[in-house]
């Protein structure tokens, strides 16, 4: 056999050995993804056994819940007259929960702005963002309705102890987001501006502020609309705006005076979000202009 024959049976095999070595890495990638999602699964159904999930009591109990949507919820005679009956009272709901909304964020913007981008990895050193990034993950840790119960006893039954718990979910949802945000910025303008002999806070001023300035506008106005959805039902537990109201419905068991609740609630919703929606798109042509 001569050299470039035994070249080319070497390399021969050398390809066989590579392919079967792929192939073989592919099975067991197969069977590990296999295995895991079997996991998954198994793991699913054991806690929704747990939680006593009952697919056959839900199905046999279905009439009830259809009689309540079709009969009193869904009713177009009995929600319209429900609508005129307490319009009043859902209109002062609503605008209520839209000013919790907006003066909770207003509260804790300023906190999740200052914490946020301290708890910036290429901000300031792990001695400060370390602890930081723990104290955010805890505020965030606690959900708003546990806040509010928190507020309650501070400032008594009504919109101010909502406002206060939507203040402290901002702080931590909204400086978590901050603080990612920041970590993504270009780091050629900051070393520019430090070479000039800047401090932190010229630095962070000038160079960094600027690369996430939109994006941080287009956060608030996403988490209002997030907080508007929030304050609908921290009313529940005493904490003011329109979840007064809808439990009070609940608990009478006047399902039309529950969807009325429910109706004024998507026009908030839908109303804060389509200006929230108009503020983006002006923002981000505002943007593009600049560029340009």
């Amino acid at each position: 056999m001569s050299r470039r024959e035994r070249r080319h049976s070497e390399d021969g095999i050398a390809v066989d050995d590579e392919f079967d070595q792929v192939q073989a890495r592919w099975r067991r990638r197969f069977v590990v993804r296999t295995g895991a999602v079997v996991a998954l699964v198994a793991l699913v159904f054991a806690a929704a056994r747990w939680l006593g999930f009952d697919l056959a009591y839900l199905y046999a109990h279905r009439g009830n819940l259809r009689d309540v949507l079709l009969e009193e919820m869904l009713a177009p005679g009995q929600l319209w007259a429900q609508l005129q009956a307490d319009g009043s009272t859902l209109a002062s709901a609503t605008l209520e929960t839209l000013a919790i909304a907006g003066v909770g964020t207003a509260i804790g913007l300023p906190l999740a702005f200052c914490l946020g981008v301290l708890a910036a990895s290429n901000v300031t050193p792990r001695i400060v963002y370390t602890p930081l990034r723990l104290f955010l993950g805890g505020v965030r840790a606690v959900p708003s309705m546990v806040y509010a119960l928190l507020f309650v006893i501070l400032a008594g039954l009504g919109p101010v102890a909502g406002a206060l718990a939507i203040a402290m979910g901002t702080v931590g949802d909204l400086g978590r987001l901050f603080a990612d945000e920041m970590e993504e910025i270009d780091r050629a303008p900051v070393d520019a501006v430090v070479s000039s002999g800047a401090g932190l806070l010229a630095t962070t001023s000038a160079a960094r502020i600027p690369q996430v300035s939109t994006a941080y506008v287009a956060w608030t106005l996403f988490y209002l609309e997030i907080n508007a959805r929030k304050s609908s039902v921290l009313g529940i537990v005493g904490a003011g705006g329109i979840g007064y109201p809808l439990i009070m419905a609940f608990r009478a068991r006047n399902y039309t005076r529950v969807m009325a609740a429910i109706v004024a609630i998507l026009v908030l919703v839908v109303s804060v979000e389509f200006v929230a929606n108009r503020l983006r798109s002006l923002l981000d042509a505002e943007r593009r202009a600049a560029r340009s």
